[in-house]
């Protein structure tokens, strides 16, 4: 009896094939050491896309910064009655600039055209910075609660810029916007600053002032606008603030005078004049004497921090020192304007009481007292250290209300 052969076809399993059945030995892989594993080098599998920058909050690119500051300035002048305004606002200054000129142009005195460009240049430069005062804050305080209730903020929070380069830029588009008028301002303020003898220094300082204040102004309408749920209130709230230091701060001032008077001892000087003719010769003059009474004295230096970050003060302050007094006596060479005498009349109401305020002799007068000088309180530095602190204020406040992730929101604040 024969075997049948094994395989293929036969019904007989061959030697050689593998077994498939439950029968079968699992083959066993030994297990990896891992320190034989080698380290994984990051910059061989770069991440996809771009990361955040380093830094967070307070990261600051020029990419970033020039972007937001672009969209920020597309959504301004996108609409033709921004040109409408601005050219209607130089047209208005080459008017006033012409107007006024053209009577003094006609006489042969150049003194008389000096001093009415020279007043027309300081009268210009104040339009400028009123004009300012009215256009950055409602410019400035609706940026930031404008786009979050437009659903576009959170664009922006979720890209790759962060919280300190979105206020920065929209801090650079509002101070390019305020600084519109002041540029189309140059082309008539310069022929009158030539016309005026305005000092390179003296127009470099209204300038900067101007520019200052341009700053700290849209600096506080985001504070405001980063603060507030709503457009409108923070638009108000920041023309309120405006209207506050600009008007009220100087009512308030006045009205202080009412009940800052002191009754004190006073030394007054007079001139008395032996005769009729002593009287009617000026150039002779009189006797100086003293006389010791009571007095009320205003005290309103006590209540000059109230202007200290008056706009229109500030700017005042940018004037060269001029003698006033002597100006009106015909006795000094004094180039006047209307900052200038805005100047001189805030330094003599903040100076503290002063014997010779109340010496009303002449200097040619015998027993003339030599009593020097008030004492003259500039008033600048006190106007740039309150706006600046509270300019850098609302700037903090803008940039940590734009952190992300948001840990509180206010009821129907919109995200996206």
């Amino acid at each position: 009896m024969s075997t049948p052969p094994n395989g293929p076809g036969t019904g007989t399993p061959d030697a050689t094939a593998p077994s498939t059945g439950p029968s079968a030995e699992p083959s066993t892989i030994p297990p990896t050491d891992p320190s034989t594993i080698p380290p994984t080098d990051p910059s061989a599998n770069p991440p996809v896309g771009r990361s955040r920058p380093r830094g967070g909050t307070l990261a600051l690119r020029p990419r970033g910064l020039w972007l937001v500051t672009s969209l920020e300035l597309r959504q301004r002048i996108r609409s033709a009655r921004w040109y409408v305004a601005l050219g209607i606002w130089t047209l208005l200054l080459f008017g006033i600039g012409v107007l006024s000129l053209a009577p003094a142009l006609y006489t042969t005195e150049w003194g008389v055209v000096r001093e009415v460009a020279r007043v027309m240049f300081s009268l210009q430069m104040i339009l400028v910075l009123l004009a300012m005062l009215l256009v950055t804050p409602a410019l400035s305080a609706g940026s930031i609660n404008g786009d979050r209730s437009a659903g576009t903020l959170a664009t922006l929070q979720a890209s790759l810029l962060s919280p300190l380069e979105i206020v920065l830029g929209k801090l650079l588009a509002g101070l390019v916007t305020g600084l519109a008028f002041l540029v189309l301002a140059m082309p008539s303020a310069l022929p009158l600053a030539l016309l005026g003898e305005v000092s390179i220094f003296y127009l470099l300082r209204v300038t900067a002032t101007i520019c200052f204040l341009t700053f700290c102004v849209t600096a506080i309408g985001l504070g405001l606008s980063a603060l507030t749920q709503r457009q409108l209130g923070s638009v108000v709230l920041a023309y309120v603030l405006v209207f506050g230091v600009t008007v009220v701060g100087p009512i308030l001032w006045g009205v202080s005078a009412t009940f800052l008077t002191t009754q004190q001892e006073v030394t007054s000087y007079y001139t008395e004049y032996t005769d009729y003719e002593d009287f009617e010769d000026a150039s002779t003059g009189g006797v100086c004497v003293a006389s010791t009474d009571v007095q009320g004295v205003w005290r309103m230096d006590l209540a000059q921090p109230l202007m200290w970050p008056n706009p229109l003060v500030m700017l005042a302050e940018t004037a060269p020192r001029q003698h006033i007094g002597g100006y009106w006596q015909g006795e000094s060479d004094a180039q006047v304007d209307a900052l200038s005498i805005m100047k001189y009349g805030m330094r003599e109401a903040s100076s503290p009481p002063h014997p010779s305020d109340h010496n009303h002799c002449s200097p040619e007068d015998a027993d003339y007292p030599d009593l020097g000088a008030p004492t003259q309180i500039p008033q600048w530095p006190m106007g740039v250290a309150a706006w600046g602190v509270v300019a850098l204020g609302a700037l903090a406040v803008a940039v940590a209300r734009l952190r992300v992730p948001i840990r509180r929101l206010g009821p129907g604040t919109r995200i996206a």
